[in-house]
């Protein structure tokens, strides 16, 4: 995928755990937005040597799927003004994960954890303002920057790097997913239940259990006021 039509806000990466169904998982936005991200292209040619040590011709190959590069700041001092987003981080947040180990530990669980009956780690989509992009982590490395007295890191800064898994489907997908008519995420409010919301989404309470699964949610009925849940489009759950 490239670029589309879009505004700037804050990134969001979505783990999904089927290449059938790409976006439609856990929606994670970091704390802060990277400064910068690089994106390699690269073409792969089959280089055949001459008579002659600078005789050489290349032939092309394939294009070779991209890299996304980007720098995920970590905070835990308390001191920032930005908060976790999405519905991992809140999850986390209401469980009181708000160390820059449990932010971390968050991350990697849902990029870099083997899960599913296929035994691989979840599919990553990642959007910010006009882009869009699938693919898989290929690495993710840590660099804590700053302490606590009894050595407890309060900030750290992780390299990602995410190798790309086209999907042609995907774009329209994702911007179906984006449109307010289609796709709705909401706040879990006092009294909410999964199916009460279900119904008063679709019609339809005896859908909480799909919409748990797109969620990730382990128990249903432990709703927390606060926490933001992704409704999709009422297609996708069938």
């Amino acid at each position: 995928m490239a670029f589309a039509q879009g505004k700037l806000g804050k990134m969001i990466f979505v783990f999904y755990p089927s290449a059938k169904l790409p976006g439609i998982g856990v929606p994670y936005t970091p704390m802060y937005n990277p400064t910068t991200f690089s994106i390699n292209h690269e073409v792969l040619h089959d280089v055949k040597t001459k008579a002659g040590a600078s005789n050489f011709s290349k032939r092309f190959v394939s294009m070779k799927p991209r890299t996304l590069d980007l720098e995920l700041l970590f905070d835990g001092t308390g001191a920032s003004p930005s908060t976790a987003g999405g519905i991992a981080n809140t999850i986390a947040v209401n469980a009181g994960f708000t160390s820059v180990d449990k932010q971390i530990e968050t991350f990697l669980t849902l990029a870099y954890t083997i899960v599913g009956a296929k035994h691989q780690p979840n599919y990553i989509l990642v959007a910010w303002g006009t882009f869009i992009m699938t693919g898989v982590l290929k690495s993710a490395k840590v660099n804590y920057t700053m302490f606590a007295a009894d050595g407890t890191p309060l900030r750290a800064k992780m390299n990602i790097s995410i190798g790309e898994q086209v999907n042609t489907s995907l774009l329209t997908k994702w911007l179906k997913l984006l449109s307010p008519d289609l796709s709705k995420a909401i706040v879990v409010k006092e009294g909410d239940t999964l199916p009460l919301m279900c119904f008063k989404e679709y019609g339809d309470s005896s859908l909480y259990v799909k919409v748990a699964e797109v969620n990730g949610l382990k128990n249903y009925r432990k709703l927390k006021q606060g926490m933001e849940l992704l409704f999709p489009p009422l297609n996708n759950l069938a």
